[in-house]
């Protein structure tokens, strides 16, 4: 696994700067901010992983006589990450 520190950091660039944040731009390569995002990825591989770990969870969480609601767990989880985030970064 990559360690998440601002040098693996896709906001990142050599020198110190930070993409993420252009007010606080100077940061040094073993810094985090919590922020991190893999830069071994592409974006759209990083939302292919988001939408994975939501299925495994869903289909962990659902009733197994019923396989629609797994996709009904795995859209209510899609839809409360971004608030689940927003609430965690407080």
């Amino acid at each position: 696994m990559t360690k998440r520190v601002c040098e693996n950091c896709r906001w990142f660039v050599s020198g110190g700067l930070c993409f993420r944040y252009p007010k606080e731009n100077t940061t040094g390569p073993d810094a985090t901010c919590g922020e991190w995002a893999d830069a071994s990825i592409t974006p759209e591989q990083e939302d292919l992983q988001k939408l994975t770990r939501q299925f495994a969870v869903a289909l962990a969480a659902a009733s197994w006589t019923d396989p629609h609601r797994v996709w009904e767990l795995a859209e209510k989880l899609a839809a409360a990450e971004p608030q689940i985030q927003r609430e965690g970064g407080k």
